[in-house]
C-alpha cells in the first residue's frame, strides 16, 4: 500500500477493507465450509487481479472456490478436512491444533495464552471466540484484528485520529507479539498436510496477508506522523 497525505475517509475505507478481510480468513479456520459459505466468498473475493499484491494467492482462493462449488460432494470432503487439520484429534490424525500456546510451547495455555487474553482485555474486546475454542485459536486472533480495524475505521470517519492511531499501534503490536510469532510456521505445516485445493489455498493466503498487513500498518504510521509516536 503507497499512502500519502492520505485523508480520514481513506484510511477509513482501508481500515475496513482490512477487517473483511482479517474476518473472511478467520471464517476459513472457524467453520466448516459449506455452500453458502462458498458463496459468500465468491462474493467477497470479487474480480481478481493476479497482478496486485497476493492477487496469485487469492486467484488460487477464489478458483478452489469455484471448483468446490461446482461438485455435490465438496462440501463433505472439506468438512472431514476440516477436522483432521485444525481439529487436534490425534497426532495420528491430523496436525497441530490451530492454537498459539501449542504451536510455540507445544502445549495448551500458560503465558502465551494468558498474553493473548491480556491483549484482548487492553483493548477492551471481548474474546472473540469461534464456538468451543481457546482465546489463542487462530480464528480467534484474527477476529480480533477484524474488529481492531473496525474500531480503527470508525475512530477515523469520526474524525479521531489519536484514537485511530491507537488502534493501528494495537494492530500492530498483536501481530508483533502473536500473530506474526507462529501463524506462518503453523499455516506452512498444516498446508504441507492439506489434500484439498481449498485448505492448501487458504493456508498459503493467510500469513501473507497478514505480513502484508503489517507493512502496511507501517506505511499508515510513516502518512500520518504527528500520531506515529509510540507510547
Amino acid at each position: 500500500m503507497s499512502l500519502s497525505t492520505p485523508s480520514a475517509a481513506a484510511l477509513a475505507e482501508i481500515a475496513g477493507r482490512r477487517g473483511r478481510t482479517y474476518w473472511l480468513l478467520a471464517r476459513g479456520f472457524a467453520e466448516a465450509p459449506g455452500r453458502a459459505l462458498f458463496g459468500e466468498l465468491i462474493t467477497a473475493l470479487g474480480p481478481v487481479n493476479r497482478a496486485e499484491s497476493l492477487g496469485e494467492e487469492t486467484a488460487a482462493l477464489a478458483d478452489a472456490v469455484q471448483a468446490a462449488l461446482s461438485v455435490d460432494e465438496a462440501s463433505a470432503v472439506l468438512a472431514i478436512e476440516f477436522t483432521r487439520l485444525f481439529g487436534g484429534l490425534s497426532a495420528s490424525y491430523g496436525g497441530l491444533p490451530p492454537f498459539e500456546s501449542v504451536v510455540r510451547t507445544g502445549s495448551w495455555g500458560g503465558d502465551v495464552a494468558l498474553a493473548v487474553t491480556a491483549a484482548y482485555a487492553d483493548a477492551d474486546i471481548d474474546p472473540p471466540l469461534p464456538e468451543a475454542s481457546p482465546v489463542d485459536h487462530l480464528a480467534a486472533e484474527l477476529r480480533f484484528l477484524a474488529i481492531a480495524c473496525h474500531r480503527e475505521s470508525n475512530a477515523w470517519r469520526a474524525d479521531n485520529k489519536q484514537a485511530a492511531m491507537d488502534w493501528v499501534r494495537c494492530e500492530r503490536d498483536f501481530l508483533d507479539q502473536h500473530v506474526l510469532r507462529w501463524v506462518p510456521e503453523y499455516c506452512q505445516k498444516a498446508a504441507d498436510m492439506a489434500e484439498t485445493p481449498f485448505y492448501r489455498s487458504l493456508l498459503a493466503l493467510t500469513p501473507r496477508a497478514c505480513a502484508l498487513d503489517r507493512e502496511d500498518i507501517d506505511a499508515i504510521l510513516d502518512s500520518v506522523p504527528s500520531f506515529a509516536i509510540d507510547v
